[in-house]
């Protein structure tokens, strides 16, 4: 039984609204009353054995990583007959599918923002004792922010490799144009596994067009389209490190996150200035212009900070005219004045006396004209 608006689950997490729907169930926005926080509540429905032990999976492969570009979690538990639920933080913004399908595709810039930020999380879970495949790394599954935060989510298809030997438990999925070779069928998968899928991410935000698939291609049925061809605007650089990530064979790859990061800095110099194109003045998502205001600048087709004249002494007056209030008028004050004027009269007839004692010809001429 899926949850509903304004349901308490476990006395603890109020439902706010659905985010989404997957193919076990939905994640929900919620509030945890006893702190006071928002959360994100994922349901899996079918507890049957195998759903059951990959949900499990999920929650304990989350559970053990920290990281600042990946969710946290914090809570797990079976409500009986009714489903099993994973308690993880709630990041607001949007996942990159969708960015995609509002404004189009990413800048350069902002797209190796989000290529290291995604990097820096592989390198931590690949670096692991007991290494962490993501396995579904897509444009769904990365989530941005208004304030800038990059966010790997849906670890249920993740894996845990134990040393240079791979668990044989895990679901196994492919998407096609995000997942390699060796994903299909019983090929082996591991930390270059999750690098093509970066790739192609990163090939899908800057193109706005999925790569070819990586079966065809290995059939001779495809070649990869380079980047620049769909987008000249992109720098070669970065073209040819996110089509080195998406070379087929595992070897031709990037064999390391930090690698693929590496050469995608590179091409960035500065500092990033990013917004992902939200409105700056609003966390809201493509907030709409209010008719009864002055527009702002439009950028990207995001209302930005409305701009105003700044106000003058003088506008104010005319605008206290225009609605019948008396005008302001300055006051001077004459005391003042007056003290300043006797001040400079005496600072001048006080320079003209040391002025007279430093040139005696001067003085006498002077003199002798006055009598």
């Amino acid at each position: 039984m899926t949850l509903n608006q304004g349901q308490l689950l476990r006395d603890r997490y109020r439902i706010i609204e659905v985010l989404g729907h997957g193919g076990m169930g939905s994640i929900f926005r919620a509030v945890d009353e006893n702190l006071g926080l928002e959360v994100a509540v994922k349901e899996n429905l079918f507890t049957i054995d195998d759903y059951a032990r990959q949900f499990r999976r999920e929650a304990t492969i989350l559970a053990s990583l920290r990281h600042p570009h990946l969710p946290r979690v914090s809570d797990h538990f079976t409500v009986e007959d009714q489903g099993q639920y994973l308690i993880m933080d709630y990041i607001e913004g949007e996942d990159l599918q969708e960015r995609l399908e509002r404004i189009g595709p990413f800048e350069e810039e902002e797209v190796v923002y989000i290529g290291a930020a995604i990097c820096d999380a592989l390198s931590y879970m690949h670096s692991r004792e007991s290494v962490v495949l993501h396995r579904d790394i897509k444009p769904a599954n990365v989530r941005i922010t208004p304030s800038g935060g990059v966010f790997l989510v849906d670890f249920g298809l993740a894996k845990v490799m134990q040393g240079d030997q791979t668990t044989t438990t895990g679901a196994r999925a492919m998407t096609m144009g995000f997942s390699p070779p060796e994903q299909y069928g019983a090929a082996r998968t591991d930390a270059r596994t999750d690098i093509y899928s970066l790739g192609a991410t990163l090939y899908t935000a800057l193109t706005g067009l999925t790569p070819e698939d990586s079966l065809a291609q290995t059939m001779d049925q495809e070649e990869l389209t380079p980047v620049r061809e769909r987008n000249p605007r992109v720098s070669k650089r970065v073209s040819e490190a996110v089509e080195k990530a998406l070379q087929v064979h595992p070897n031709n790859r990037w064999q390391m996150a930090a690698e693929f990061k590496n050469e995608l800095l590179k091409a960035q110099s500065g500092r990033f200035n990013i917004n992902f194109g939200f409105d700056p003045t609003s966390t809201a998502i493509s907030k709409k212009p209010d008719p009864k205001k002055p527009p702002g600048v439009i950028v990207r087709g995001v209302e930005t900070k409305q701009i105003t004249k700044k106000r003058t002494p003088r506008d104010a007056n005319a605008s206290a005219e225009k609605n019948g209030t008396p005008r302001q008028r300055i006051k001077i004050d004459r005391g003042g004045c007056l003290a300043f004027i006797a001040l400079l009269t005496f600072i001048l007839i006080l320079a003209g006396a040391v002025f007279a004692l430093l040139n005696p010809v001067f003085t006498r001429n002077l003199i002798n004209l006055w009598f």
